[in-house]
């Protein structure tokens, strides 16, 4: 399911989360054996969500604490849907008309996986109890590839993607670079910054391009590629 939004309403609570209660010993006997396959995972803190529900253009929800190996049971053990993650992504439009995607580096958790700058919200993101989810989308484009374009150059309305209990919700950025100025400002950052989460940048151009990207990558870009035909993107 594709929506589009004018804002989120995301609320911190300080109220236990129930799914990690119930699953407190496999959560943690899961994350053992996830880092024994790859010691580079860091179980920093996060959230899962509850009371999910679009009202009127706004992605409202509850926001609780937790860490990434709860979320990682979670989204390795499918899902029952009483939590819901929720991730910001990016959707960069190169100069050329580019869709700016990367593949994931094989110390990640999403080896391999090809999709857009994105990353799960966590306090970082918090601002007056509420979660600043565009500053998250913009804090996880330039940690991942150095590239900051001002907020003005994002489009003002999001449009999120719903898959099995978990929403994506993306804002597109205008870049003032071509796909070949990303990839080179890429390397730099990642020469600078020893920042090695992304193998490989990759030109999303057209629809043929978007088979190899996650399901919900997938649908954000054909929606950009359906407004690209109606004249609305670039």
């Amino acid at each position: 399911m594709l929506v589009r939004l004018d804002s989120t309403q995301l609320t911190v609570t300080e109220a236990p989360l129930a799914f990690v209660e119930r699953h407190a010993d496999a959560i943690a006997a899961h994350w053992n054996r996830r880092v024994a396959a790859q010691p580079r995972l860091w179980n920093g803190p996060q959230f899962l969500f509850t009371d999910v529900r679009v009202h009127g253009g706004v992605l409202h929800g509850t926001a609780h604490r937790t860490d990434y190996a709860a979320f990682l049971f979670w989204r390795d053990h499918r899902r029952d849907g009483s939590a819901v993650h929720i991730t910001g992504a990016s959707l960069g439009v190169t100069t050329d008309g580019a869709i700016i995607a990367a593949r994931m580096a094989d110390h990640t958790a999403n080896a391999g996986q090809i999709y857009f700058p994105a990353g799960s919200l966590d306090p970082g993101d918090v601002a007056g109890g509420r979660i600043d989810i565009t500053g998250n989308i913009r804090r996880e484009l330039a940690e991942e590839t150095g590239l900051e374009p001002p907020l003005a150059d994002f489009d003002p309305a999001m449009v999120a993607a719903s898959i099995d209990h978990a929403w994506y919700v993306a804002r597109r950025c205008r870049l003032a670079l071509s796909f070949a100025e990303c990839e080179a400002r890429v390397r730099a950052h990642q020469a600078a910054t020893g920042d090695d989460e992304l193998a490989e940048l990759i030109a999303i151009r057209s629809r043929d391009d978007t088979d190899r990207l996650r399901p919900y990558a997938r649908a954000l870009a054909l929606w950009h590629f359906d407004d690209v035909e109606r004249g609305e993107g670039r």
